[in-house]
């Protein structure tokens, strides 16, 4: 609501975002992507590497850079840790190539599910490894295509099917159990918004 507002603002004012407009947002967004990055990278010194100061590429706006900007942070934090985390995610994937094919698709996260994962996302990470939490926010929150998952992970579809059929199945199993609760994060409500573009 307040990136909406945000953006309604400019949009009557006939202006780009500032580097004020983009510090104000990425201060509540802050919390967000340091979310996104340490649940894909476990990692808390890497997570923080990861997440892009925007406000350094204030000067270089478009007449599209306002509608851009909810996107493009966590593209960026993603692409960034998928950088650190690559040789890793190709290993893994080899292994998702010989698993038992996917029998039935399963669907982009409800609500629920998005809350449960955000809720118990330190748990949940543990139980799933690299290629799955990727895929998990790619296909699952960003609602990718395979295809488009596959490609920007540098794998295979299968093993994009695969590892969400894992991600997806160890949350259903979750939901079934006493998980302890987690406050969420400030604006995490945000990621379901992101779509992540190649």
């Amino acid at each position: 609501m307040k990136l909406a507002a945000m953006l309604d603002q400019m949009l009557r004012r006939h202006r780009y975002a500032t580097a004020d407009d983009i510090r104000k947002f990425f201060g509540d967004y802050h919390n967000t992507l340091h979310w996104l990055a340490f649940f894909l990278i476990g990692d808390k010194k890497l997570a923080d590497a990861c997440i892009v100061d925007a406000c350094t590429v204030a000067q270089t706006q478009t007449p599209v850079f306002h509608e851009w900007l909810i996107h493009w942070a966590a593209r960026a934090t993603l692409r960034c840790a998928l950088q650190r985390q690559h040789a890793l995610v190709a290993e893994l994937a080899a292994k998702y190539e010989k698993s038992e094919r996917v029998h039935r698709e399963r669907p982009p996260l409800s609500p629920k599910y998005f809350r449960m994962l955000v809720e118990n996302s330190e748990d949940i990470r543990a139980r799933l490894d690299v290629v799955c939490r990727f895929v998990l926010i790619m296909r699952g929150i960003a609602k990718d295509s395979h295809e488009g998952v596959a490609a920007q992970l540098g794998i295979s579809q299968s093993a994009v099917a695969r590892a969400y059929c894992v991600a997806f199945d160890t949350l259903d199993l979750a939901s079934d159990e006493d998980l302890c609760d987690a406050d969420v994060p400030t604006g995490v409500n945000q990621l379901s918004m992101v779509r992540v573009q190649p």
